[in-house]
């Protein structure tokens, strides 16, 4: 359990530098953009970094929201209380915090290959973001600009 703990914290530290990468994307991206409306001077360029700082927007939104906002994730240690069930023989009592055990680890692996699975699936929409500048630039291109 101790050990899904820390992959959780792992995961969080990944995800906090990948949003770090991210905003500096976009916030460069975003310089374009501005400078294209400051000077109302909209060309193939600036579309294309318009629609990059807005991918980067997006995936920076579902970062946030998929892989570090909090969520619950079961404690390591059971609560003692839950020991001293009278009525309950030695034996039953230690399947019971074993099921119980149990439980926990699964939930624990299965929130953390649900937020690596976001984080994962976010960096390679990243790695596509070329892509996205490419098409909007030239979309705009085509249409005159």
């Amino acid at each position: 359990m101790k050990a899904h703990h820390v992959c959780a914290d792992v995961i969080a530290k990944d995800a906090a530098t990948t949003l770090t990468v991210f905003l500096a994307a976009m916030a460069g991206a975003m310089t374009y953009a501005a400078k294209a409306i400051e000077q109302k001077s909209w060309t193939w360029f600036s579309f294309g970094a318009t629609a990059f700082t807005v991918w980067f927007f997006s995936l920076s939104a579902l970062l946030v929201w998929k892989c570090l906002m909090m969520q619950p994730i079961a404690p390591v240690y059971n609560e003692p209380r839950n020991l001293n069930q009278a009525g309950f023989d030695l034996d039953a009592l230690k399947e019971a915090e074993l099921d119980g055990f149990q439980w926990r680890i699964g939930t624990a692996a299965s929130r953390n290959a649900k937020v690596a699975k976001w984080l994962n699936g976010l960096r390679l929409a990243a790695v596509g973001s070329p892509v996205i500048f490419i098409v909007a630039a030239m979309a705009a291109r085509a249409a005159g600009k």
